[in-house]
């Protein structure tokens, strides 16, 4: 799925769920990008949201198991709801890239 296009030379960069996003490379020119500062202070804010429902879902759907049960659904659900919820504020324009700063 292509979410980003590359300024330079118009080559479409695909983006990972997996992996994440917040460093990308053009496949054809090498031309990096990164977030901008606004969009890293939001992608900041999702892991913390992405717990916090995770928290609140286990305390209401499985109320009685024992502590370990809640703690592998809690890292499990917060780290595919980060996932997605990364892949959406990038394709809602949410989350923008801009070049990298050569050094």
């Amino acid at each position: 799925m292509k979410i980003h296009v590359c300024e330079k030379c118009k080559t479409p960069i695909r983006l990972s769920i997996i992996k994440g996003n917040t460093h990308i490379v053009c496949p054809n020119c090498h031309q990096k990008y990164q977030f901008d500062m606004a969009s890293t202070k939001k992608y900041m804010l999702i892991p913390f949201f992405s717990v916090g429902v995770a928290v609140a879902t286990s305390l209401h759907f499985l109320e009685g198991k024992t502590i370990d049960v809640k703690f592998i659904y809690i890292i499990g659900v917060s780290f595919v709801l980060a996932a997605l919820l990364e892949y959406i504020c990038v394709k809602a324009g949410i989350l923008k890239y801009e070049k990298s700063k050569e050094k």
